[in-house]
């Protein structure tokens, strides 16, 4: 019965989504999507090429570099402007997501669990299943990564474990957050400047956490509360979830809005 629920209930958002789409614009400001996975195996690169090449006709994509200073300078730009991440490091990005993005003359941060890129196939098998509730999908290990950097990608830091941060205790705060860095920054040797905390809603996290981010990432987000830039007094850049195999219309929707600072 839930899962008739569900899927009707899906259908239907599907259906309202596509309509008001058609009669939505995305708005001027900084929009910075946040994706995640292809649906299924079979998607080839022409899904997220199609998406972004409907898109451009409404928005300019522009680097996630870019994008960050200009919300950190508070500036209101005068159309809308659209940049990209990605949380969870599976391989798609590198296969599907990063190539597409570089036809468009873009890049992403792309946010990585450093022992989910490690991972055995036990581990990766209980991330997916347990962890991101997902079909099962491969990582993108230290090679890959260090490939895309080469190309002008940046590689964020996502918990050591995919971890929900909404703890005060130390020593796991220590190692999901910290330890991400150092572990990132072993393997690129680069500074890991990005941060975003698993799940992305605001209750996801509490204020421990964030500081303890905020102490060693020069940028902390969340995917939550699009409607406003920041989230946490300031100290969180908000993004909005989308997936690159979704219909246009649902991310022109969901681009009608007028953000605040």
């Amino acid at each position: 019965m839930n899962r008739a629920y569900q899927f009707i209930r899906g259908g239907l958002r599907g259906i309202i989504l596509d309509i008001l789409g058609d009669f939505s614009k995305p708005l001027p400001g900084v929009h910075i999507l946040n994706g995640h996975r292809l649906e299924n195996k079979e998607e080839s690169l022409d899904v997220f090429r199609k998406q972004l090449k409907e898109l451009s006709s409404f928005v300019e994509f522009i680097n996630i570099e870019e994008a960050v200073k200009i919300i950190s300078e508070k500036k209101n730009p005068d159309k809308p402007l659209v940049a990209f991440t990605f949380d969870d490091g599976f391989m798609d990005c590198y296969t599907h997501f990063a190539p597409v993005l570089e036809e468009f003359g873009v890049n992403a941060i792309f946010f990585v669990n450093p022992n989910f890129v490690e991972g055995d196939d036990n581990y990766i098998l209980d991330f997916t299943s347990n962890v991101v509730m997902t079909k099962e999908k491969k990582p993108m290990r230290w090679n890959q990564l260090i490939d895309l950097q080469s190309r002008g990608h940046i590689i964020g830091a996502h918990t050591m474990d995919h971890y929900m941060i909404k703890t005060n205790n130390p020593k796991i705060l220590e190692f999901q957050i910290v330890e991400c860095k150092k572990k990132i920054e072993e393997h690129l040797n680069v500074p890991c400047d990005y941060f975003a905390f698993p799940y992305g809603r605001l209750e996801h996290a509490c204020r421990t956490s964030i500081d303890v981010a905020c102490e060693n990432y020069k940028y902390v987000f969340s995917q939550s509360d699009y409607k406003h830039y920041y989230s946490f007094d300031g100290k969180v850049i908000n993004r909005r979830h989308f997936e690159p195999f979704w219909p246009v219309n649902h991310v022109k929707y969901f681009l009608n809005c007028k953000k605040e600072y």
